[in-house]
């Protein structure tokens, strides 16, 4: 036995905080380390000691496994554990650990090793008697060789990164056409999230579920399987729903998939936690992916539903505990589902957004919602580090009573300041053929622009009448004359007050009439609404509106207004009376649709391009994004260099008119 009394975690975010929460309860003291960037952060504050690693980028903090190292053993911790993402899944760290005398919370290298590479990792599933999808894993990794196997296989075909997962490194191939650009993609992407170029290739089983096993093995030899999680729901190839049970696997597949599972593991002579990825093809067949040699973003779901504590679970394992369980003793309870929130604006094609979060409001008195978050408010949601905010985890009885209690989680959720996803998947939790149990891993593709449809007059409109009636009231609060006044008093008494706002890519003129006492008649969208203010505050309102009541959150930064209320969240921009003109676009020119980094410049001045042609890349939060040409022109400039962070709407590149 080795006894951990201090454990370092060499990660960052939500998953840093609950690991400390879990220390904490066992007794078990925590160490934090933390980037330039991340000074302030709540994983920082939340650990007994931190450790300053150096600069913002993952390279010089997070991923410098030597300086995680020195952090242990200046603050002598015992163990370093480090969650999902960054060192997780490196076995040289690991081995490092242990050259050190400090335990690594995770299985041994040479299971890392093995799994590590996507490669090996079906080698060993098909010597283990577990299916595979048809594809190739072969050393053969030149462009001409891939094109080869791909023609060979059939499209669709996948491409993914041997050395890595959350979806870095993978493309879809659907065409000839396609490949040369896909394998180029996906094989720099993997060598910047992973150090590893190397590629497979897959048969891509179209309208598929994406069916994990949590396993957990001892160093006496256990193991066993934890039952299934249903990660269908992906963006990007990037989960962001997921659940447990599925709601398409009964108890014969689940025993199925859990032996597969566990002799996968056993192969592996296994210990900590994993999971066994599994393909689930729509005539009921399954087959092998991957093993992912650590926790899991979605872990919380099993855990909601089996009552365990995997992270506790960890640390006993790693101190060489055997398991306090058998397979048999081993039951679900209910039913859970985890939603991702991210910083990202799913109506720009989920590209990764940043900013500073002005209002963080987490729903209460909900029983059974679980909450794993790593920002605050005042948190700044910057270009380095993965997108994800915070996971809500819901647990009912039923499959319908958790989704529902999930999706009434997010609606009632506070968040401003940063674009989020936190609509999109409350619109994508209400859909009715998700709420059916038919999903597969195609299925936000092809809904899209069902889910990405935010229009929604009454919540616009509820939120012009509160930014009106604010601004109104907080004008008459803030000026002791005002205060003696009647509301909305003008020495031009011909004239209702009135504002220009920005709501969306919309502009709302709204005016408004004081009618009596707290009764005021507000025009907004071309229709009159007869509002009755109950309460303010700093930051609150509570409004009758039409005969409905309603309260609002609001936050105002600048000429900008955040407004939340049970309907849901809108920004409101205060247009200036006298607008400055502004210059014309220039035709052709390219703008930035994210903040990030200029990884590649992909032509020169004088270039002649075609439209869809690619020009840069851009890179943030450990995705690329291809900059195309919109029409066809010259490259009159190129506005930034390679290595430059720009802003969003930053101006890129320009293109002058062809030559006749």
């Amino acid at each position: 036995m080795t006894p951990i009394r201090k454990l370092l975690i060499a990660n960052r975010g939500e998953i840093a905080v609950r690991i400390i929460r879990t220390c904490r309860q066992i007794g078990i003291a925590t160490v934090a380390v933390y980037s330039d960037a991340d000074v302030t952060a709540p994983h920082v504050r939340a650990a007994d000691e931190t450790v300053h690693l150096g600069a913002a980028t993952a390279k010089e903090s997070y991923l410098n496994s030597t300086r995680i190292i020195e952090a242990a053993q200046k603050t002598k911790a015992d163990a370093i554990h480090s969650g999902y993402g960054f060192l997780s899944e490196n076995a040289e760290f690991a081995e490092a650990c242990a050259q050190v005398g400090i335990t690594f919370i995770g299985p041994s290298p040479q299971a890392i090793r093995q799994m590590g590479l996507k490669i090996a990792g079906r080698k060993i599933a098909a010597e283990a008697g577990v299916p595979t999808v048809p594809g190739y894993n072969g050393d053969d990794q030149s462009n001409a060789a891939l094109r080869e196997h791909m023609l060979s296989i059939g499209f669709p075909v996948l491409i993914k990164a041997s050395a890595g997962g959350g979806g870095k490194g993978m493309r879809v191939v659907r065409s000839e056409r396609e490949m040369d650009d896909a394998i180029d993609g996906a094989r720099r992407e993997a060598e910047k999230s992973f150090g590893d170029g190397a590629l497979l290739l897959e048969k891509y089983i179209e309208h598929a579920r994406h069916v994990e096993i949590q396993i957990l093995g001892d160093a006496h030899g256990n193991l066993v399987h934890l039952f299934e999680r249903d990660c269908s729901l992906q963006r990007r190839h990037q989960k962001i729903i997921e659940e447990s049970p599925s709601p398409a696997v009964n108890a014969e597949l689940r025993a199925r998939m859990g032996a597969a599972a566990v002799s996968i593991g056993n192969a592996l002579q296994y210990t900590n936690a994993g999971t066994v990825e599994f393909i689930l093809a729509p005539n009921g067949e399954f087959y092998f992916i991957e093993v992912n040699t650590r926790l899991q973003v979605e872990h919380p779901v099993t855990e909601m539903i089996t009552g365990l504590d995997l992270v506790k679970l960890q640390i006993e394992i790693a101190e060489g505990k055997p398991l306090p369980f058998a397979q048999a003793d081993l039951q679900t309870n209910g039913h859970a589902i985890e939603a991702r929130l991210y910083a990202e604006d799913p109506n720009n094609d989920f590209l990764p957004a940043t900013g500073t979060i002005h209002d963080w409001f987490l729903p209460e008195g909900l029983d059974g919602l679980r909450i794993d978050a790593g920002v605050e408010q005042g948190s700044v949601i910057g270009i380095n580090y993965d997108p994800m905010l915070a996971k809500l985890i819901a647990h009912a009885a039923t499959r319908d009573e958790a989704i529902r209690k999930l999706g009434y989680a997010l609606k009632s959720l506070s968040i401003q300041g940063v674009t989020t996803n936190q609509e999109f998947l409350a619109r994508l939790l209400g859909q009715a053929e998700f709420g059916n149990g038919n999903a597969h891993t195609s299925f936000i593709a092809e809904h899209l622009a069902e889910l990405t449809n935010t229009e929604d007059v009454e919540l616009d409109r509820a939120s012009l009448v509160a930014a009106a009636l604010y601004w109104q009231k907080s004008w008459q609060s803030s000026d002791a004359l005002m205060t003696h006044l009647p509301p909305s008093y003008r020495n031009n008494p011909y004239r209702n007050p009135s504002l220009n706002l920005q709501l969306g890519k919309q502009e709302a003129f709204v005016s408004w009439r004081h009618v009596a006492g707290d009764h005021f008649e507000v025009t907004a969208l071309d229709a009159t609404a007869q509002a009755q203010l109950l309460a303010f505050d700093s930051g609150y309102l509570r409004l009758v509106i039409d005969g409905v009541q309603r309260s609002f959150r609001l936050t105002e930064i600048g000429e900008q207004l955040y407004v939340h209320s049970s309907l849901g969240s809108r920004t409101i921009t205060r247009l200036p009376r006298h607008p400055e003109v502004q210059a014309a676009a220039e035709q052709g020119s390219m703008t930035s649709p994210m903040p990030g980094l200029v990884a590649k410049i992909l032509v020169a001045v004088g270039q002649p391009v075609k439209a869809g042609d690619p020009l840069l890349i851009l890179e943030a939060m450990k995705m690329e994004q291809t900059m195309r040409a919109a029409v066809d022109g010259i490259v009159e400039t190129i506005r930034v260099a390679e290595g430059e962070v720009v802003g969003p709407g930053a101006m890129l590149i320009t293109l002058a008119s062809p030559q006749s």
